[in-house]
């Protein structure tokens, strides 16, 4: 057992509107109108969150958030972050599920901030991102660096 002991707790609920429509709450945070997505659910909205684009922006902004941490903790400075993540949804084993998430990151950092460092504070935030390390979803990182 590890000697850690702290245990933090997250609250949601949801409340159905209509057809396959919802809302979802956090305590303190606006409300956040949901669906089922289109490609599930014939002539569901297409302009509101689902529940597939919140897992994927949830890994999406655990590395953003992780990489800020491990770039301050190491000096790592960047002018620019930017990310987009693809989700893949597909049979596997007869199961429906996420099979793989790509992430594509483009990092700007100053021309005098070492491009391997900037490298390992990501590599650090992957490994660190508490979303990926409770789904068994694949991840993949593309990132590009560059030198402004």
């Amino acid at each position: 057992m590890s000697a850690n002991t702290k245990v933090y707790h997250f609250s949601t609920s949801v409340e159905w509107t209509k057809e396959h429509q919802g809302l979802a709450h956090a305590p303190g945070k606006p409300s956040i109108p949901v669906a089922c997505p289109p490609v599930f659910c014939k002539g569901s909205p297409s302009d509101m969150w689902s529940p597939e684009e919140f897992f994927v922006s949830s890994y999406e902004v655990c590395v953003l958030l992780s990489f800020i941490s491990q770039a301050k903790r190491n000096r790592v400075i960047f002018t620019s972050y930017t990310s987009e993540a693809k989700g893949k949804i597909e049979f596997v084993n007869n199961e429906l599920m996420f099979s793989e998430i790509t992430l594509k990151i483009h990092i700007e950092v100053p021309e005098d901030q070492d491009i391997a460092a900037v490298k390992k504070a990501l590599a650090d935030s992957k490994q660190r991102c508490l979303i990926s390390a409770s789904m068994k979803t694949a991840v993949k990182i593309e990132a590009e660096i560059v030198n402004v």
